[in-house]
């Protein structure tokens, strides 16, 4: 008697469950996993609990004031809850909101605000992740990339620049030839220089000019520093920064620049290099995930652009009057849809392993797994293209046999 009063009671407790594993089970065979995806699931679970609470008190065999009673019980709680975190909560998710409108940073851009500086790794309604210089991962409340100065280095192209103080006793022509030379040796575009100050013991120039590949930013701050200091010391300019002293007796007219090496020293220590491996990049290193995230994000874009366009693709092709250009072009478009699923099921794997859902592999074979991958989606974006301009030029010639 006491379990059929209860049935109603079980039954929303059941169906309730039942609900919540179907979200899960079929969010997890998504085939695109994304963050606002799991925002959206998590959403939807927490309104099928709230749903299913109430249901279940409802059906419980008590009576109806002290039904009212749980249920204004339950909303103090809650209310109270809400009250308590919700300022920080709702201002940080606003932010988030606000970030995804405006977009003022995508997934492996440079970011700095106040005192982090980064590349973003990922971007999530409440917070955003970036992998700082030291390779650190950073968790920054949107809140405060909303609040404060936010700078953010564009993928066109950022300004690379060192400032150096140099004495009043050489030219400021020959300076600034030899600092031009310094900002193309490095390989910037554009290169500039300017007098920043006139100190009472030296002079200070900045250098600089555009750097258009970001992805070297650090490996190249540091070589526009070293080439300043090469060039200066070659064309005699002693530095003089910030300001010059030394207590040793010395000779007159000392000049401290270093000893230029020989040349047989030079030439063997570039044989030596030669034969060393390459070795990785500074940025490959401090911001492996970030670089592993916007990649992954852009094959992401891949798989979704092409997967846009099937269907009209299709449509394109069967449209195709001729009979072997058809049958040609179905071909081409079966071998691309097969390039897609196998990407598809690489990336879900490689996915999954990104966020901790299976057993990551080596760090750096999960580095090149991911290069792997990104260089099969590459192909298969350059197959799209190229099936695109086919079409269209089918359609074109079409078009001028009609005219």
């Amino acid at each position: 008697m006491i379990l059929e009063d209860y049935l109603a009671s079980f039954i929303a407790l059941g169906v309730t469950l039942i609900l919540l594993f179907g979200i899960e089970y079929l969010f997890r065979r998504a085939k695109m996993v994304t963050g606002d995806v799991k925002l959206v699931r998590q959403l939807i679970q927490l309104a099928v609990m709230g749903i299913g609470l109430v249901f279940i008190i409802f059906s419980l065999p008590i009576p109806y004031a002290d039904k009212e009673s749980i249920l204004q019980l339950l909303g103090i709680v809650a209310g109270a809850a809400i009250a308590l975190s919700s300022t920080t909560f709702i201002a940080n998710a606003m932010s988030g909101i606000m970030l995804r409108i405006i977009k003022p940073f995508r997934i492996g851009d440079y970011i700095e605000s106040e005192t982090v500086f980064g590349r973003v790794t990922d971007i999530h309604i409440l917070h955003t992740e970036v992998q700082s210089i030291d390779r650190d991962l950073v968790t920054l409340p949107n809140l405060k990339l909303v609040s404060n100065p936010l700078k953010t280095i564009r993928t066109s192209g950022t300004i690379v620049s060192t400032s150096v103080s140099l004495g009043y006793d050489v030219s400021w022509k020959k300076i600034e030839k030899n600092l031009l030379l310094a900002a193309e040796k490095t390989g910037l575009e554009s290169p500039f220089v300017q007098v920043l100050e006139l100190g009472d013991f030296s002079v200070t120039y900045k250098v600089g000019g555009l750097l258009k590949d970001v992805e070297n930013l650090i490996s190249v701050r540091s070589e526009l520093k070293k080439d300043v200091l090469d060039t200066l010391h070659g064309a005699d300019i002693e530095i003089v920064s910030p300001n010059f002293m030394n207590q040793r007796v010395l000779k007159d007219r000392k000049v401290f620049i270093p000893p230029k090496e020989k040349e047989k020293y030079e030439a063997s220590e570039a044989a030596k290099a030669a034969e060393k491996p390459p070795e990785k990049k500074p940025e490959e290193i401090i911001f492996d995930k970030a670089i592993e995230a916007e990649i992954l994000d852009r094959i992401e874009k891949v798989l979704e652009s092409l997967e846009n366009k099937e269907n009209e693709l299709e449509q394109q092709v069967n449209s195709v009057l001729d009979e072997s250009q058809r049958e040609a072009l179905k071909e081409k478009l079966k071998l691309l849809k097969n390039r897609k699923e196998e990407v598809k099921a690489d990336f879900e794997t490689v996915k999954k392993q990104k966020e901790g859902e299976e057993e990551k592999t080596d760090p750096e074979l999960f580095s090149r797994q991911v290069q792997s991958l990104n260089l099969k989606a590459d192909h298969l974006d350059i197959r799209r293209r190229k099936l695109e301009r086919e079409l269209k030029k089918i359609f074109e010639e079409k078009e001028l046999l009609e005219g």
